[in-house]
């Protein structure tokens, strides 16, 4: 119908964060933007693991490319903890989302080591989170908390749904970031 929303996801450089921010901000479009970082899972409790160490296929996939990881102080009021508890900002702790825990086998108290960018961070997880992939929300694999990811390269991604009549608002943010 003409009136169904439209869904973007935007993926921004750091540079034009501030920038897109405003313009969606000024559009009345709420779209919060989040820190988004590559980084490869190479160790689970100080053991390597790649995608031999897994006999599932989708195992082997997760751990052959690098995850999506962020960081926040605060839990995502759309994510739903199932186990544990939200970590500390300060600490090396992680909260993972429980399909990708299932499918690895990783348990609270797990130590995980992500290589982002050369650079290797290892947390605990401390909680599992309920994540709704459908709900046109900025979700992620991993979450940690800003003091071991905030100095890591990273770009922003937001997800948001625009009503048809405001198609305009993406024109306008293209011609001026054609990069997103």
């Amino acid at each position: 119908p003409p009136d169904a929303p439209n869904r973007f996801v935007v993926n921004i450089q750091p540079d034009q964060a501030s920038a897109v921010g405003a313009q969606l901000s000024a559009a009345g479009v709420d779209a919060p933007l989040h820190p988004m970082i590559r980084g490869r899972l190479i160790e689970v409790n100080g053991r390597k693991v790649g995608p031999e160490s897994f006999t599932g296929d989708r195992a082997q996939r997760l751990v052959d490319r690098e995850f999506n990881l962020s960081y926040m102080a605060d839990a995502p009021s759309h994510n739903r903890i199932i186990a544990g508890r939200w970590f500390v900002d300060g600490t090396s702790e992680l909260s993972i989302e429980e399909g990708i825990a299932e499918t690895l086998g990783i348990k609270l108290g797990d130590a995980l080591t992500f290589d982002i960018a050369g650079q290797l961070v290892t947390a605990r997880a401390t909680s599992l989170r309920k994540v709704n992939w459908d709900s046109m929300r900025a979700n992620f694999f991993v979450i940690m908390p800003p003091s071991l990811l905030a100095d890591m390269p990273a770009s922003f991604i937001s997800a948001f749904h625009l009503p048809a009549s405001q198609v305009n608002v993406t024109g306008a943010l293209l011609q001026q970031f054609p990069n997103l």
